[in-house]
């Protein structure tokens, strides 16, 4: 007998990921909104998403992967975010020369 499979969002994973994480609820769906955004707009996913600061966490860190054809959208990516606090793009190097690491850092 075959059952139904509900499939859950990325926005819904993360909130429930990070739902003991310590950040303020509000903030948090914020937050998790603008990184679910992105896969919506540039079809980029997270491979990790974390909860930084301290003692209570105000940021969410994002790290997705990249092909270098998508390099030249990172300047709409810029404009585009709001609350973008931190950007680093860093090449993987000599075995995958075409592969970037993106990481984003959205908050206050």
């Amino acid at each position: 007998m075959v059952t139904a499979v509900r499939e859950f969002s990325l926005e819904q994973h993360l909130v429930e990921r990070l739902r003991y994480c310590g950040m303020e609820r509000e903030n948090l769906s914020d937050l998790i909104s603008i990184v679910a955004s992105m896969k919506n707009k540039y079809g980029i996913q997270p491979f990790t998403v974390s909860a930084l600061g301290g003692p209570i966490p105000t940021t969410l860190t994002a790290r997705y992967m990249l092909q270098s054809t998508m390099l030249n959208k990172l300047m709409n990516l810029l404009l585009d975010t709001p609350r973008l606090a931190e950007m680093a793009v860093r090449p993987y190097g000599y075995p995958r020369p075409s592969q970037f690491e993106l990481i984003l850092t959205i908050g206050d």
